[in-house]
């Protein structure tokens, strides 16, 4: 029997694992699976997925956070800094770049001082591979504490596996495994994750991406060891491909009171760290409202994750939201649900809202979010948003919007023609109005696209991501 620690820690990622059948395949060729996931999520996932061979942990997130403000917090957050905002410049570098504009910005006195004082020791990780070599060395020797001895003794894992490369505080559980020479890997679950996240914050062993654009932007930009990166695809959008979740449409229509004889606009909204929505979602209901479209339409708005964030500026612009809906009749907002107790969200938990909600829109309106490759996996058309906001986030680091229109993922969809660039009220008008006259424009881009970004099509990566995850357990893989 192999063991294999799957560290989890938010929605999407719980999803991937168990929205698809990936555990399942596992246990079926023996191995015990031993799941760390946060505290508040342990009653709902013991409940939700009771299993003999899959023992549900904590990941430990009150102890690692605790580590992360009291042992040496600000070493430790200047060298988390340094790393989100290093990566070598032959793959674009706009993400990590707006990782390290928003720390300066938002810091204050002398905390920004020395932020300014590390731009040197940034620039010379970006350029040289060893000083990137160097660096993870000594945050690997500096930040390893011993939170996870006893799961370590008790289960003697074959394999760590984490939904992120020690971009978050998954980085003391994958250095923990480094120092005792247990097997680390992590898969890629978010699309820009290899672009955006900086240098990984442990030394991990193997990864497992979408496509071969990740496997480049992970090997060219991060150095990771070509032979390590394995193409698997994204088991999560098996789902989408079989139509497991799909819900008949006259009651997903009825769930949020719409009307089945007009056409169907859905809006995602981008992460907030970017820049607010609302605006966006203003003109799109006035739009309706004013019938600016050739085709009779409502407007279905579904919020980010990151609104339900105890995040006073994300929370209030939520509540914008809502209070628009209830002034226009044919504006209706994706509400969330409580997952379990004080844990309101709608990240990875609602895949029949989603896929239904792609299934049946016609057109879907986004900031270049992920959902542009899920859209368009659903055969249907994306008009990308990129309309500055008049005012940004008061005291608060936001971009441009049009300035996203270059970043990694959003160059990949317009070099694709995959779907359409709005930087104006009246370019997002007619962007939406030749989608709803000719739904089926792009399509052969799209479908060019998917292949570029996801590689398996067909349903099969479940299949190609357990098996390689088997063989990384196995030592089959070296």
């Amino acid at each position: 029997m192999k063991t294999i620690f799957i560290a989890l820690d938010h929605g999407l990622a719980v999803a991937y694992f168990f929205e698809t059948n990936l555990i399942n395949t596992l246990v079926e060729r023996d191995a015990r699976i031993v799941v760390l996931a946060p505290e508040a999520m342990l009653p709902l996932l013991r409940e939700r997925y009771p299993n003999s061979k899959v023992i549900i942990e904590s990941v430990r997130d009150v102890q690692t956070t605790r580590y992360k403000k009291e042992y040496h917090p600000s070493l430790q957050e200047y060298f988390e800094h340094v790393r989100r905002a290093s990566a070598s410049p032959r793959i674009p570098l706009m993400y990590v770049d707006r990782n390290r504009k928003w720390k300066e910005i938002e810091a204050k006195e002398r905390h920004k001082i020395a932020l300014l004082l590390l731009r040197p020791v940034i620039g010379l990780l970006r350029y040289s591979r060893l000083a990137r070599w160097v660096f993870r060395r000594v945050q690997q020797a500096l930040f390893t504490p011993r939170i996870y001895d006893d799961l370590f003794d008790r289960y003697q894992p074959d394999l760590i596996l984490s939904n992120s490369a020690g971009w978050r505080l998954d980085q003391y559980l994958l250095r923990e495994a480094k120092r005792r020479r247990i097997k680390t890997a992590t898969i890629i679950v978010g699309w820009d994750n290899p672009s955006s996240q900086g240098l990984p914050g442990a030394l991990v062993d193997y990864v497992i991406v979408w496509s071969e654009v990740h496997k480049r932007e992970l090997v060219v930009g991060v150095d990771w060891p070509a032979r390590h990166v394995y193409v698997c695809g994204m088991p999560l959008y098996d789902g989408y491909i079989s139509k497991k979740w799909l819900m008949p449409r006259e009651e997903y229509f009825k769930l949020h009171d719409l009307d089945p004889g007009k056409h169907l606009i859905a809006f995602a909204a981008t992460a907030l760290g970017i820049s607010p929505n609302i605006h966006i979602v203003e003109l799109l209901a006035e739009m309706v409202k004013n019938q600016s479209f050739d085709q009779p339409s409502q407007l279905l708005v579904r919020l980010h994750p990151n609104h339900f964030k105890p995040f006073p500026h994300y929370r209030a612009e939520a509540e914008a939201i809502y209070k628009l809906a209830e002034q226009y009749q044919d504006m209706h907002v994706v509400a969330p649900k409580e997952v379990s107790k004080g844990l309101e969200r709608y990240s990875g938990e609602d895949f029949p809202e989603k896929a239904s909600m792609l299934a049946y829109c016609d057109v879907l309106v986004t900031i270049y979010s992920t959902m542009v490759v899920e859209a368009a996996l659903h055969g249907k058309p994306s008009v990308s948003a990129c309309i500055d906001a008049p005012v940004g986030w008061k005291d608060k680091f936001s971009l441009p919007l049009r300035e996203i229109a270059d970043w990694p993922t959003a160059t990949r969809v317009n070099q694709a023609k995959a779907g359409k660039l709005a930087m104006t009220a009246d370019e997002l008008r007619q962007a939406i109005n030749i989608y709803l006259s000719n739904p089926d424009l792009d399509m052969a881009e799209r479908r060019k696209f998917l292949e570029d970004e996801m590689t398996f099509l067909n349903g099969e990566a479940t299949r190609v991501t357990a098996e390689c995850l088997w063989s990384l357990a196995c030592g089959d893989k070296v």
